[in-house]
C-alpha cells in the first residue's frame, strides 16, 4: 500500500526503521492486543513489518473512535507523548494479527537525535503538518469527499481495514457509510 502517513515520506525515517529491523525484537501481535495504552506512557516504537495497527480514543461516550493507522513499513509510536514521557492521549492496537521489530522508546529518542543531527523539530514539524491538514479535511471536504479520497489513494485499505474502523476514521457512522458506497458508481466504492 502507498504510505499512509505523510511525515513517513516528509522526514527520513531510514536509520531509525533500519535500526528497529537490526537490532529490535520481533513481536508478534494477536488482533486487538494493545501496543501503547491510553493514560500510560509509550514503551516502544518499531516497524510494522506485517498486518497494521489503529491508533483509537475514547469518546465520552466511551466507545473508541480511530484516529489514525500505522500500516506494513511504517512507524507505529505514539511519538510525541512517549519521547516527552507523557501519558498517551491513544491506544494503540493491532488491527489484525500484526508483527512489529520494536524498540524501546530511549533507543528510540537517541537514534533520531542522532539521525537528525540533533533536530527533532524536522519531525514534529512533519507530524504537526500531518494532523493539521487532516483537520482541515474534515471542514474542506464531505465525508463522501473524504472516502473517495481515501479509497483513491489507498484502494488496498479496503482489503485490510474493517468498513466499520474505516468509517470511525472518516468521524461517520457505518450505516452512513454503506450509504455513500452504495451510492457510488461500482468501481469507486469498491
Amino acid at each position: 500500500m502507498a504510505t499512509f502517513n505523510l511525515y513517513d515520506k516528509d522526514c527520513d525515517l531510514s536509520a531509525i526503521k533500519k535500526f528497529c529491523r537490526e537490532n529490535g525484537r520481533a513481536v508478534h501481535y494477536s488482533k486487538n492486543d494493545v501496543f501503547v495504552q491510553q493514560g500510560c506512557v509509550g514503551k516502544y516504537l518499531g516497524v510494522v513489518e506485517s498486518g497494521y495497527f489503529k491508533y483509537t480514543t475514547l469518546t465520552s461516550s466511551g466507545n473508541d473512535a480511530v484516529v489514525g493507522f500505522a500500516f506494513e513499513g511504517e512507524i507505529v509510536a505514539d511519538y510525541y507523548n512517549s519521547f516527552n514521557g507523557l501519558s498517551s492521549e491513544v491506544t494503540i492496537k493491532a488491527g489484525i494479527d500484526s508483527s512489529v521489530s520494536q524498540i524501546r522508546t530511549p533507543e528510540a529518542r537517541n537514534i533520531f537525535y542522532a539521525s537528525l543531527d540533533g533536530n527533532l523539530s524536522a519531525v514534529n514539524g512533519a507530524l504537526f503538518r500531518e494532523i493539521y491538514s487532516r483537520q482541515l479535511e474534515l471542514y474542506r471536504k464531505t465525508p463522501k469527499e473524504r472516502y473517495i479520497d481515501l479509497i483513491t489513494l489507498y484502494p488496498q485499505i479496503l482489503d485490510i481495514v474493517s468498513l466499520r474502523d474505516i468509517a470511525s476514521y472518516l468521524l461517520i457512522t457505518p450505516v452512513y457509510l454503506s450509504r455513500i458506497r452504495k451510492n457510488l458508481p461500482k468501481k469507486s466504492a469498491e
